[in-house]
């Protein structure tokens, strides 16, 4: 089903900031936005790439706003990739597939069997080359480098054990509960990936001597820094710079592996792939498209660059010109969103440079039919997630839990948690009703439990996150189901529920940090793309037109924030209900350092009901809850006491939440049983940028983060001066 919608909230805020963003000046830099030449497809010289980005384990087709704010109830998923896959190999078989980042994360399905559910589909795509996201770590390092590196023998933390083991055949060894006995790697491991993976950022790193020497060095590279394929008589070398803010995420994402931004290896490895021959580089890069769109100015020998992690769609094509004194060169830089989108960019290559290029987007919509043989592998991993005779419970063994224990799902996907009235998705920068919602869930639940909370001295917040399944609204003429299985899309994390108190200055400066996170003016120093959900009770103005900082000594951009109608006072302290990543040290909630008086809302099992193979059952939201104490608060982590797994003395990681903690989906289900999602509670208003958010400088006002940042002209990195020779 399709029907065509104006996003009035976005079409609003485009034409009013249109003609308010300042023209900027180009000098040896010349950027543009366009298809170029068209080359010939199917032949005459011309190379198909294909761009896969960002598919989030997002393996079933599900709604979505497309182009032209097109709202399709049956839109994205593997089996319609495929289909559209076959189809850009038929019309040209000089091609390349290449999947950029965030692949087995982000659904109910990849977080109960640690991202396995995509991956036979995802092999059977045969693609060229593969550049890993941030949240394809997300399942700690063992199951990371067993699914994506040719080692697998380091040993590493035993915290990070799947349960998805306990599906294998008993008398292999992977049945034990308590350890993973491995006779053999097909039996006893997460499955291999069929396809290379290609980064020159990221590094082993040996954790105990990390933590008895100062200055240990990094490692090796973990992975292949580039390969190269021969396409139609060409030499393309594809180069990958995996995401740089894995560090920022859960401790144990990071564990054994050291990230750099890539910039001071990338000159090295494009030099080496052109002494190989390379006729073409093709950067796979996750760094985030304003990061991206810098390194193509910067680096001219780069002649295109596929951008992941900001889930941007670039309808066309952002052109880079890095004139030199041998006339035009011009780089291409392209987002192609998350699964509802395929990208292909036919080029010509001469020289070492494009001579012509054509940019599509392609849909993956209700009109493209699924794949059969990779329908059919999606219905399999499916089919114990979904109503019908083979659902299952499934359990998520969250990190430094006992093998067996963690947070369980004992409720269909297709099975509906509420409703809502508005259109709920996340493309804006500031503010959306799905975040909104979240807070408001943790929130209520926080002084239901805790009798002290009231809308005073209390408050929630969430990560911006990113895009995500479209939950279609009553308003716009659909049903306004929310389901079980939107609720993981928009929460796909372990994270357990916590309070802790913070000085209303130490959120104060948090808040600024992601603010400039979004809006630095310097493309570098950018991470992340999206503000914070609030709840309610709170209200911000933000200045954010380019005029900030106005003063060296002035540069915040919360002009003002307000809870319960009183500004929020810098000396108070205030009770944050929000999200613990397990393992994390506990002056850390939801990335919100300098925490105290951490705790847990623990909750009650469900008494009668289905049990998964562990005899667990998932938690009763309509049950009785109580603040626990954490488990451990002093040396959670420790790589000494593991000793990299060889004669550990203890665990790597220590328990900290409870086992019946309560995750974010389990506050979503009790809130969303009483409160439907209306615009009036849960709509804009709470995020008010009072000059403005600005629109990028590539894309139009399509691109959600603005390339440019919010800043002075002059603190732009926008010259670029060629070398002279």
């Amino acid at each position: 089903m399709e029907k065509t919608h104006m996003n009035k909230k976005r079409y609003l805020i485009a034409t009013l900031l249109a003609s308010s963003i300042a023209a900027l000046s180009v000098a040896s830099t010349n950027a543009i936005a366009g298809k170029g030449k068209k080359p010939p497809k199917g032949g005459g010289g011309t190379i198909t790439l294909m761009q896969l980005q960002d598919v989030h384990g997002h393996i079933a087709p599900h709604s979505s706003i497309l182009k032209d704010d097109v709202m399709d109830t049956n839109a994205g998923g593997v089996a319609k990739l495929a289909t559209l896959i076959k189809q850009v190999r038929a019309d040209n078989p000089n091609n390349l597939l290449l999947a950029v980042g965030d692949t087995t994360h982000g659904s109910a399905e990849m977080l109960f069997t640690m991202g396995d559910a995509i991956m036979p589909m995802i092999n059977a795509l045969d693609i060229d080359a593969f550049l890993p996201g941030n949240w394809d770590f997300g399942w700690g390092p063992r199951v990371y480098r067993q699914r994506f590196t040719p080692n697998t023998s380091l040993p590493l933390s035993p915290n990070n054990r799947t349960t998805i083991a306990w599906q294998y055949p008993a008398g292999t060894g992977c049945n034990v509960p308590g350890g993973l006995n491995a006779t053999t790697y097909e039996d006893c491991h997460v499955t291999k990936a069929t396809f290379p993976t290609v980064a020159i950022n990221l590094y082993n790193y040996n954790e105990v001597a990390g933590a008895t020497t100062p200055g240990t060095p990094l490692g090796p590279r973990v992975h292949a820094p580039y390969i190269i394929k021969e396409v139609d008589g060409k030499k393309v070398a594809i180069i990958g710079i995996t995401s740089d803010v894995v560090p920022q995420q859960a401790q144990a994402f990071n564990t054994g592996f050291r990230f750099t931004m890539g910039y001071k290896e990338l000159p090295q490895d494009i030099a080496a792939a052109r002494a190989e021959g390379a006729d073409l580089i093709v950067v796979l890069s996750e760094l985030g498209l304003a990061k991206n769109v810098q390194l193509v100015k910067e680096f001219p020998e780069i002649n295109v660059m596929f951008s992941g992690h900001t889930h941007e769609r670039t309808p066309e094509a952002i052109v880079i010109n890095r004139p030199d004194e041998n006339g035009d060169n011009f780089g291409i830089v392209t987002e192609a969103g998350e699964d509802e989108f395929l990208g292909r960019l036919d080029v010509k290559v001469s020289g070492g440079r494009l001579t012509s290029w054509e940019w599509d987007l392609i849909e993956a919509s209700s009109s493209v039919v699924e794949d059969p043989a990779i329908k059919a592998m999606v219905d399999e991993q499916r089919k114990t997630f979904v109503s019908g005779p083979d659902f299952e419970c499934h359990t998520f063994g969250v990190n430094a839990f006992p093998f067996g224990k963690g947070h369980t799902l004992c409720e269909p996907l297709d099975a509906i948690a509420g409703y809502t009235d508005p259109t709920i998705e996340r493309f804006d920068v500031l503010e959306e009703v799905a975040n909104n919602v979240m807070v408001d869930a943790f929130v209520d639940l926080a002084r239901d439990v805790d009798p002290n909370l009231n809308a005073d001295n209390s408050l929630s917040t969430t990560n911006g996150f990113r895009f995500d399944v479209t939950i279609l609204g009553r308003d716009d003429g659909f049903s306004g189901a929310i389901t079980i299985g939107d609720l993981y899309a928009y929460y796909p994390i372990g994270a357990a529920v916590a309070l802790a108190e913070f000085t209303g200055g130490r959120l104060l400066d948090h808040w600024e940090g992601i603010l400039n996170n979004v809006f630095d003016p310097n493309p570098y120093r950018q991470r992340g793309g999206w503000f914070l959900g609030f709840p309610a009770n709170m209200h911000f103005d933000l200045e954010l037109n380019d005029d900030f900082p106005r003063t060296i000594s002035d540069g915040k951009r919360i002009d003002l924030a307000t809870i319960n109608g009183k500004r929020l006072d810098r000396s108070k302290t205030y009770t944050l209900a929000s999200c613990y990543p397990h393992g994390n040290p506990i002056d850390e909630v939801c990335r919100t350092s300098g925490a105290t008086n951490v705790r847990f809302i623990n909750g009650t099992r469900e008494t009668t009901g289905p049990t998964d193979v562990f005899g667990n059952r998932q938690l009763d939201v309509n049950g009785s809850y109580a603040i626990v104490a954490p488990a451990n608060s002093e040396n959670i982590f420790d790589p000494v006491r593991f000793n990299n797994g060889v004669n550990p003395t203890g665990p790597l990681f220590l328990k900290v939440a409870p086992d019946n903690f309560v995750h974010p989906v389990d506050a979503l289900r009790r809130y969303l049983a009483n409160n439907d999602v209306t615009t009036v509670q849960h709509g804009p208003g709470r995020v008010n940028a009072v000059t403005g958010v600005p629109v990028s400088e590539f894309g139009g006002p399509g691109i959600v983060q603005p390339t440019q940042g919010a800043g002075p002209a002059w603190m732009k990195r926008e010259l670029v001066v060629p070398k002279e020779y």
